[in-house]
């Protein structure tokens, strides 16, 4: 039996680009430019550069999250604006450093919020921030085969 076997990729995202963009491609949506291999928001004038829309803008039109957290418990309707306040922390420090790094949606019901993301990573970091500044229990599942984090975080006293 050979052990040289082809191994399908584990992860799977529709939203990676295929091919590398022509340098200096700005989103027409919200405006960060492809340049040196990667999204970043823009430094100089658009003007003359090729039109796209970069994957965050595509995953928001689409409401196809990378990644979602639902806090909830009754420690989180106490502190819901300390918690809030680490939550959009982090979304600014992240969205500063990258453009595709953005919440999608946000909703909110008896006792618990969902909000979802455009980055897996975005949603790991906020759930550990979270943990960190209010301990409660942090529960992480990765969806098998498609590039998807959920997280839950729960507090109740």
């Amino acid at each position: 039996m050979r052990k040289d076997k082809f191994l399908k990729d584990f992860e799977h995202d529709p939203y990676s680009e295929s091919r590398k963009l022509q340098e200096g491609t700005f989103c027409k949506e919200c405006g960060a430019v492809y340049v040196k291999g990667r999204w970043t928001w823009p430094f100089e004038e658009l003007e003359g550069k090729t039109p796209s829309i970069c994957p965050a803008c595509r995953r928001i039109r689409d409401d196809y999250p990378a990644g979602e957290i639902v806090i909830s418990g009754t420690y989180f309707l106490d502190h819901r604006e300390e918690i809030l306040n680490i939550v959009y922390n982090v979304l600014e420090q992240e969205k500063e450093r990258s453009p595709l790094k953005r919440v999608i949606k946000v909703e909110e019901g008896k006792g618990f919020m969902r909000m979802s993301f455009t980055d897996d990573h975005l949603v790991r970091r906020i759930g550990e921030a979270l943990y960190r500044a209010h301990k409660g229990t942090l529960e992480l599942q990765y969806a098998e085969g498609d590039k998807f984090l959920r997280i839950q975080w729960k507090r109740d006293k």
